[in-house]
């Protein structure tokens, strides 16, 4: 199905915003949902906190940075390391023209960058899929990126299959199978928005709590004392005089009046700032697996950002390890498989192995 087609469909989305009054407990259904293959109503979840949460948006736009900036190559399998049986029956130059075939198959890709980047995003969202549009020739020449909430399944491992009108609920029997031989398809087990979406709503509530807690105590409560021995017939007068001395806060009293205020909060330190904090460190926590608590501190300086810059290229350099092989066994396989049939693996594609090139 086209997905022209298919965007066009579910356009009552884009007035629809999950956010709005969601409770603790609806997000946990959804979750839950998530597990028996519903994944409309989550995805268009995260869609729209990953938009709307600063640290989950921080998280994502420096492991994006991370995994996008690598250069990729294609490579040759070291024989040296082979068995010698293989190394004996090896076809002369066979590892330099699958690299050469290989090496154009992926220079016509018009968004190769971009298709990395989505792939990438499965951490997030639990999967990704790049649904493979050819050229005049047949060859593959672009990734186009499927919206998560356009897919769903019959239960946490079946088949997936187009949610063309992004419906809530379970999948059907007569929804369209996807032909994953027309795909690239990356699934992550335990994706960082799962976490993100519970520190994000404990986020709004606290905060939700806190402006409250602002509009109650934040302007201390003031009153006049009138002067003493007010005439009975002047009280209005001056009591009109001093509230609206009190509302714009300044003005002139007559002599002897004076000023009160009352303490407006003896509870000590609010736990307000401290529970937001809290849930910020588990979407870091989260997103950049334990590694780090916080983005960014006082008085971090050079050696702090560098720590950080350093954790970061490492979780990029894992993440592009697990991404190179969702190109070799989806995409290379069917390359090599077509141009050499039959004939051994002898080149891959390395997304991140250095010297290579720009995905521009």
């Amino acid at each position: 199905m086209n997905l022209t087609q298919l965007k066009k469909m579910n356009r009552w989305r884009d007035g629809f915003n999950p956010l709005r009054g969601l409770t603790m407990m609806q997000a946990v259904a959804l979750l839950e949902a998530g597990e028996r293959g519903e994944y409309a109503n989550l995805q268009w979840l995260f869609r729209a906190v990953e938009r709307r949460n600063a640290t989950l948006r921080a998280v994502k736009a420096r492991r994006l940075s991370a995994v996008t900036r690598l250069d990729w190559s294609v490579l040759e399998v070291d024989l040296e390391e082979s068995p010698i049986s293989n190394r004996r029956a090896e076809i002369p130059g066979l590892a330099s023209r699958q690299a050469e075939a290989l090496r154009a198959a992926y220079e016509r890709i018009d968004n190769l960058r971009e298709a990395i980047g989505f792939l990438a995003l499965a951490e997030f969202r639990g999967y990704a899929h790049l649904e493979f549009h050819r050229g005049e020739d047949g060859g593959v020449a672009h990734f186009e990126p499927v919206p998560q909430w356009l897919l769903f399944r019959q239960g946490l491992n079946g088949p997936w299959q187009y949610n063309a009108e992004a419906r809530s609920g379970a999948a059907r029997e007569d929804d369209p199978v996807l032909d994953l031989n027309d795909f690239l398809v990356r699934e992550v087990e335990d994706p960082i928005n799962e976490i993100a979406v519970i520190s994000h709503l404990r986020q709004s509530l606290s905060q939700k709590d806190w402006d409250g807690f602002v509009e109650t105590y934040g302007i201390p409560p003031l009153f006049i004392e009138l002067p003493p021995n007010v005439p009975a017939d002047k009280e209005a007068l001056y009591q009109a005089q001093a509230e609206a001395v009190i509302g714009d806060s300044r003005g002139t009293m007559p002599n002897g009046a004076k000023v009160q205020t009352v303490t407006p909060y003896s509870g000590g330190t609010t736990p307000f700032s401290e529970h937001i904090r809290y849930q910020d460190e588990c979407i870091v926590l989260a997103g950049t697996g334990g590694k780090l608590t916080m983005l960014a501190q006082s008085g971090s300086g050079t050696l702090a950002g560098g720590a950080h810059a350093n954790t970061f290229n490492e979780i990029a350099t894992s993440e592009a390890l697990e991404i190179s092989e969702v190109f070799q066994k989806q995409f290379d396989a069917r390359i090599l498989a077509e141009k050499f049939p039959g004939a051994p693996v002898r080149a891959f594609f390395q997304l991140g192995a250095g010297n290579g090139k720009s995905a521009d």
